[in-house]
């Protein structure tokens, strides 16, 4: 398998030059390994059918829980903008000192905001947690324990890691070989802030928000807070998932760099659709958490060893 994970990558960088040979034998290599990516989906779609999935530990009714998204989403932009007025900066700065200023700002107003509901949904009946409209009347087991959960979510990774990297090489692949240019290693802004960047305790600092900070709010507005706030609707886990999932994915488009747009939504897409699962097989949002913290460890690894 890892084999053809290089041979792969090794085709994505031979395909610039359509005077090589290598382009003409990796080219049908490459359908091959889609199309058995493609079945080895199906495959793992059928070994994650949610229908004997535990309830859900998350408390939140589907009014509170789409309330908690959009107050993380606003007053986290809201938080940053300001940030960004006190200290004079200009809001095009591409300096890393500058973004982390405002990533600051934003992140103090959405630590404010995620705490209050989670303080909040403990004793307050609007709070409370609405039965599902079409729930089965059948009662679920017990979600999971946050150590089974967590030890579950690393697991899940490690196994998906290989796939969905995978997919991600045929479509950056396919995309050389229609013409585009192929993506940078740096394909996410965040990654060439960090290249340009000299100064090891601005890095450090970034590095602690992308692989702590922001997967614990992502997973708390995405998947806790929009994905739930369906799931409290009577939506069908699988619609919620795949939906969460596509706005996950569209809300990086501003931080990815156009020739890498293509892979790393869809590589976004792949791993959203993982992690929403987890929230749904676990019934605890921090199986996600540590499966998103491990996705930004791994490619921060990858990008300082390329």
């Amino acid at each position: 398998m890892i084999a053809l994970g290089i041979l792969v990558a090794e085709g994505r960088s031979d395909v610039t030059d359509p005077s090589t040979t290598d382009q003409a034998s990796n080219w049908p290599f490459a359908v091959l390994w889609l199309g058995g990516v493609i079945i080895a989906a199906v495959i793992l779609t059928r070994a994650m059918r949610l229908a004997n999935a535990p309830s859900n530990a998350w408390r939140l009714n589907a009014a509170a829980s789409l309330a908690l998204f959009l107050a993380l989403n606003v007053l986290g932009s809201v938080g940053g903008a300001l940030s960004g007025k006190v200290f004079g900066l200009p809001s095009s700065s591409e300096s890393l000192q500058d973004k982390l200023v405002m990533a600051a700002g934003g992140l103090v107003a959405q630590a404010i905001v995620l705490i209050f509901f989670l303080r909040t949904w403990k004793w307050s009946a609007l709070f409370a947690q609405s039965n599902v409209i079409g729930a089965s009347p059948v009662p679920s087991a017990a979600p999971w324990s946050n150590l089974q959960s967590l030890l579950f979510g690393c697991a899940v990774f490690v196994i998906a890691w290989f796939p969905m990297q995978s997919v991600a090489s045929v479509v950056e692949l396919l995309q050389v070989r229609w013409g585009g240019d192929a993506p940078p290693v740096e394909g996410h802004l965040t990654f060439e802030l960090l290249r340009n960047s000299q100064d090891t305790l601005l890095k450090g600092a970034m590095v602690v928000n992308v692989i702590l900070f922001a997967p614990i709010i992502e997973e708390f507005a995405f998947r806790g807070a929009l994905q739930m706030s369906m799931r409290r609707a009577g939506l069908p886990r699988w619609w919620t998932i795949i939906a969460t999932s596509s706005v996950f994915a569209a809300v990086h488009i501003p931080v990815l760099v156009p020739e890498a747009m293509a892979s790393g939504l869809t590589t976004l897409f792949l791993l959203a659709l993982g992690l929403g699962w987890l929230m749904e097989r676990t019934g605890r949002i921090i199986a996600p958490i540590m499966a998103h913290a491990l996705f930004n460890s791994l490619n921060l690894a990858m990008f300082w060893w390329s």
